[in-house]
């Protein structure tokens, strides 16, 4: 009776623990979202002004701008670097905290035979690859705490 006791004493903890590493290894991980939170302590028409301008000076084409609502909305600006073309357009709403939301396209092989404008086709993001993030997206931090505002560590 004793040794019986002992083998399931000794089982089910080790099937517990199996099943739990089965559990992680197949959970597919995804992409962080394209969205950052900022803190500022100045007016806020003024941080209105200073993200438009620092946009401006960055190239980046503003497409929709509401000052009322101190919310713009920008093109798609490439990066080109490596293999294939990168685009991020950005959308930014000046409330209590500053909201800035990325979108991406990225080239996407489709083919490993053809003409050369055939290889590759455009392909929309919500969540562009980490790699990528790194790259056209998480430079804003910085330049943004260039401009004075300090960036949130939590999510909304």
């Amino acid at each position: 009776m004793g040794w019986k006791l002992n083998k399931v004493l000794i089982r089910f903890p080790l099937a517990l623990l199996i099943s739990f590493l089965a559990l992680n290894f197949s959970f597919c991980p995804t992409y962080p979202r394209m969205v950052i939170h900022f803190t500022y302590d100045q007016n806020k028409r003024e941080v209105f002004n200073k993200i438009q301008s620092f946009l401006d000076k960055e190239n980046f084409k503003l497409l929709e701008i509401a000052p009322e609502d101190n919310f713009l909305f920008t093109d798609f600006k490439e990066y080109n670097w490596g293999t294939g073309r990168r685009f991020i357009a950005l959308s930014i709403h000046v409330t209590d905290k500053i909201t800035v939301t990325g979108m991406g396209k990225m080239d996407v092989p489709v083919s490993d035979l053809g003409p050369k404008e055939d290889l590759l086709k455009i392909k929309n993001f919500d969540k562009l690859p980490y790699s990528v993030q790194k790259k056209v997206f998480l430079p804003l931090i910085e330049d943004f705490e260039k401009l004075g505002f300090k960036k949130l560590n939590h999510w909304p």
